[in-house]
């Protein structure tokens, strides 16, 4: 909602800051704050890992690329179903064009195993463009509608040289207007490289995606340019405009706890599913992803304990725990 400054005793100053303070806490959880559970938008404030930050040398592609070493990856090719049983679970899969992200071709694959492993993002799944057969049981759908799956965009921007403050590795830029004040309010500088990030969130992040990437660049520019000096600011030499709500594969960029939702429903997001009147009572479908994770979502190494959980689960199931019991 936006309130008047008169209404609230702020001088358009205040109003200013106030509006990049709430921009802050909208690019952590990746949603208006309108869309947030006012009860239980932190639950996981307390389990926050301590210590300074860190940048991944070499950039966060190389944990993907380390831990992939070896597997058999099965690149542009979509899950479109998965039927699963008391004898195991069958796998539908179809190519993807690396053109449109259309499918390639009518044919599809099948694959057979004795459980699968879902770490698809949770905006793919509050589409229900994947089918399963049986269907998800009711407790499970209900918590994917009920978590919210918000946005977050970047903007990088490469130039020739560094020309702000090398030991300052982040600086904000205060909007007018308090419908704007998630873009481009925050500038990180990660790294030696003359390189930024300028942040998009809330209700931009969404806006932002139809705007073409040259209009975006130059908003960024101009806000650089009125913090550093025009003759002091050259044109970025690339740049890259993410469009996070518009990508597919994604349909957003991390979860949040949305009004109505708490962090029970990350509990059930993350619990397996057994066939409906198994006789084993063996689950087949197991989950795990940031949207899985009650005490670290939202992050990329909540993401990779949810894996290790699930390797685990999935492990003591079918070989058995590695103790006496």
């Amino acid at each position: 909602a936006v309130v008047s400054t008169q209404s609230t005793g702020m001088t358009p100053q205040e109003r200013h800051v106030l509006d990049w303070h709430c921009a802050n806490l909208e690019f952590a959880n990746a949603a208006p704050l309108s869309a947030l559970s006012l009860k239980n938008w932190d639950q996981d404030d307390d389990f926050e890992f301590t210590g300074n930050h860190l940048v991944v040398h070499d950039g966060m592609s190389k944990i993907p690329e380390e831990l992939s070493k070896g597997l058999n990856i099965r690149y542009n090719t979509a899950c479109v179903g998965i039927k699963y049983g008391d004898e195991g679970v069958e796998i539908t899969t179809r190519e993807v064009s690396q053109l449109n992200n259309g499918w390639a071709n009518n044919t599809t694959e099948t694959t057979t195993a004795d459980a699968v492993l879902l770490t698809i993002p949770l905006g793919v799944l509050k589409k229900e463009k994947l089918k399963f057969e049986p269907p998800l049981p009711d407790w499970k759908t209900s918590a994917i509608k009920r978590m919210g799956f918000g946005n977050l965009n970047k903007v990088v921007l490469c130039f020739n040289k560094v020309f702000w403050d090398p030991s300052i590795h982040l600086f904000g830029h205060v909007s007018n207007s308090t419908i704007s004040r998630g873009e481009l309010f925050l500038f990180w500088s990660v790294s030696k490289a003359p390189v930024l990030i300028a942040l998009i969130a809330g209700e931009a992040a969404t806006v932002i995606e139809t705007v073409p990437d040259e209009a975006i660049v130059g908003r960024a520019m101009t806000i650089l340019r009125a913090i550093f000096g025009f003759q002091t600011v050259p044109q970025p030499c690339k740049h890259r405009v993410t469009r996070w709500r518009g990508d597919p594969w994604a349909l957003g960029s991390y979860s949040y706890v949305a009004a109505g939702s708490s962090g029970n429903d990350y509990d059930d997001l993350a619990r397996p599913v057994a066939p409906v009147n198994a006789a084993s009572g063996q689950p087949r479908l197991f989950f795990a992803g940031e949207h899985t994770i009650r005490n670290y979502p939202a992050t990329v190494h909540g993401a990779m304990l949810s894996g290790l959980r699930e390797a685990g689960r999935i492990t003591d199931q079918f070989v058995g725990p590695p103790y006496e019991t």
